[in-house]
């Protein structure tokens, strides 16, 4: 396993598209950059270097000046790929499969290792999926500079930025969140109210999927959303789920739940008499009128986001 997001970037595009550690940091590296003094480009012809300075860089080490532009690398290492495993849809077809299988979880457990949100490096793959652009190629390009700006960088919500303002600018694209249906709901047993500190547990069909998240109570609030990198962000989502999708705070001894304008919206289902409330309407479905009133939420509370994601509102005890 990678121990840092730079190891899993550099074995995945050797994985991809058989490319060495020191190819890879020539195409990745600005050479007139200088490190430590001397120009990188006279560096990179000593492995050792490499492998110590780059490969096993940990996040925040390296900063994005010393780095060619993000696009020209992914360009770069796609067309590496393409001559190493073939050009033709279905070769490609095979290392995006290999992209999702391998690397992206690889370098989802590397950013978790380091303390970094790898969630949020797991929906910005998922929301890559959803563009609008049905090519293959494009659809990897897309890809490989995400992972390589998550990787060089070892930011995932640096990486969605810099993808989506790319997407956006030069593709004429977006990363949006796909509308969806809600088909299925979760219950759970009624647990009392009268809340202090809550925290929000995971469900996912009918088992609980940890870690308990406590939610801050800090004015600012808690933001659950699938590419929101605030440092009190909730992101273990599914893909249906807006980027910013739905706030929770404390405010006058209560919990506040209130939707910021997503796209599928959010209900809540009462722990006392199971009965469904909208936080805030699918984007379809809200009325030009619709008041968007923060919703109280109490321990025992089931919180519903898009189709299929559940949290279980947890009272946290000392």
């Amino acid at each position: 396993m990678a121990d840092t997001p730079s190891c899993a970037l550099y074995a995945g595009l050797k994985s991809l598209g058989r490319i060495n550690n020191g190819n890879a940091a020539q195409i990745l590296m600005a050479g007139n950059a200088r490190y430590g003094g001397r120009l990188i480009s006279e560096r990179l012809t000593v492995p050792s270097f490499i492998s110590r300075e780059i490969v096993h860089a940990k996040p925040g080490d390296l900063s994005e000046p010393l780095f060619a532009p993000f696009e020209q690398s992914a360009r770069q290492i796609l067309n590496l790929i393409m001559q190493n495993r073939g050009s033709d849809p279905q070769s490609l077809s095979k290392v995006a499969k290999r992209y999702m299988e391998s690397c992206v979880p690889d370098m989802q457990d590397a950013l978790t290792n380091c303390g970094v949100d790898g969630m949020l490096f797991r929906n910005g793959v998922e929301r890559i999926e959803t563009t609008d652009d049905s090519d293959i190629k494009d659809r990897l390009y897309i890809h490989l500079i995400f992972f390589i700006v998550t990787g060089c960088l070892g930011d995932p919500a640096r990486a969605i930025e810099y993808t989506e303002s790319f997407v956006s600018d030069q593709m004429l694209s977006t990363l949006g969140t796909v509308e969806t249906t809600v088909t299925s709901f979760f219950s759970t047993t009624a647990r009392p109210t009268g809340d202090v500190r809550l925290g929000l547990l995971r469900v996912v069909g009918n088992s609980a999927r940890p870690p308990l998240r406590p939610l801050t109570t800090d004015p600012v609030g808690s933001i659950i959303g699938s590419l929101t990198g605030d440092g009190n962000a909730i992101t273990d989502v599914d893909s249906d789920v807006s980027r910013q999708h739905l706030r929770i705070w404390f405010q006058d001894g209560r919990w506040l739940a209130q939707g910021l304008d997503s796209t599928n919206g959010s209900f809540l289902i009462s722990g006392v008499d199971r009965c469904r409330q909208p936080i805030e309407l699918p984007r379809r479905d809200r009325p030009a009128n619709f008041a968007n009133t923060p919703v109280e939420i109490h321990n025992g509370d089931t919180l519903c986001l898009g189709a299929t994601t559940r949290f279980l509102v947890i009272r946290i005890t000392d």
